[in-house]
């Protein structure tokens, strides 16, 4: 579908997809998981509107950078939550949890930060099982 370059389909195309990146970035800012963070990032662009998106939207753009900085503050707020647990069985649990439910994402799309949380997380654990 050809467009002219400022015909009022694509204004309100644009418009639109801004809108919906809007939506995007609040839940992103609301999410509490790794997986349903980058579940939301996940905007979808019209074919037809992929190479002027890039320009015209800006919404578009920080949407990455607000995903990875929401994982990283999801992934430690994690760690301290282990942390402040005193039971070290239910950390453990706690751990084994956020490996199976939410970390998998995190292996998969951010493979230094898993390396860096698992490092930390077993660090936490075996402070607890020394005391």
């Amino acid at each position: 579908m050809a467009y002219e370059p400022e015909s009022p389909e694509l204004a309100e195309e644009l418009e639109n997809l801004e809108d919906a990146c809007r939506q995007a970035s609040q839940e992103i800012a609301n999410s509490r998981s790794v997986r349903e963070t980058v579940a939301l990032a996940e905007v979808d662009v019209p074919h037809h509107l992929r190479e002027i998106a890039r320009q015209r939207v800006p919404t578009l753009q920080r949407i990455g950078r607000m995903r990875d900085m929401r994982v990283e503050e999801i992934v430690k707020n994690q760690l301290s939550s282990l942390a402040l647990e005193r039971n070290e069985l239910v950390a453990s649990r706690e751990f084994d949890r956020i490996k199976a439910v939410d970390w998998y994402v995190l292996r998969a799309n951010y493979p230094e930060i898993y390396t860096k949380a698992m490092r930390e997380a077993n660090l936490i654990l075996e402070r607890k099982r020394k005391r």
